[in-house]
């Protein structure tokens, strides 16, 4: 199992816990993905981070983040965050338009969003928290998260963006 994984189930763990304490905040958190009355399990947890994280669901979640499901179409929104919606970057619905893009500006990025393509520039990886201290990985990968799928700085680059989301 990657840490990535590990680390969803040990958060899903502590959120069930504090869950079952009653702690106002998880209960917020949890209220979203389940009908009163029901008891809250740790499938719930592991479903509602996953949500979080920009998945449908945890076998979605587990799916994409073991890296080893190449065919799943829907990569979810791990790579977006809201706050990057002010800057400028260049959507695409077919990869190799985004490869092309990539290739004519080499200082740009690759990343999926469902199953569509986003290139970014420096400024995007800032903000989710993938700037400067991943430049070696962002290296080896060409710049693209789509072709280094499941290698090991993919991995590196999605430990650090899960480690990134203090919320979830």
């Amino acid at each position: 199992m990657n840490r990535s994984i590990e680390e969803l189930k040990i958060r899903a763990k502590r959120l069930h816990k504090s869950v079952n304490a009653g702690e106002p905040a998880a209960l917020a958190r949890i209220r979203k993905l389940r009908s009163s009355g029901l008891e809250v399990r740790r499938k719930t947890c592991l479903n509602g981070l996953a949500m979080e994280m920009g998945f449908r669901e945890w076998g979605h979640a587990k799916s994409v983040l073991s890296g080893e499901n190449w065919q799943e179409p829907d990569k979810g929104t791990l790579w977006y965050s809201a706050r990057c919606g002010a800057l400028l970057n260049i959507w695409f619905a077919d990869y190799k338009e985004a490869r092309r893009c990539l290739i004519e500006n080499p200082e740009y990025y690759l990343l999926p969003y469902k199953n569509q393509f986003i290139v970014v520039d420096d400024n995007y990886l800032k903000v989710i928290g993938l700037g400067e201290d991943c430049q070696d990985e962002w290296t080896i990968l060409g710049h693209d998260l789509i072709d280094g799928f499941g290698s090991l700085e993919w991995h590196h680059l999605v430990w650090k963006r899960i480690s990134n989301l203090r919320n979830a």
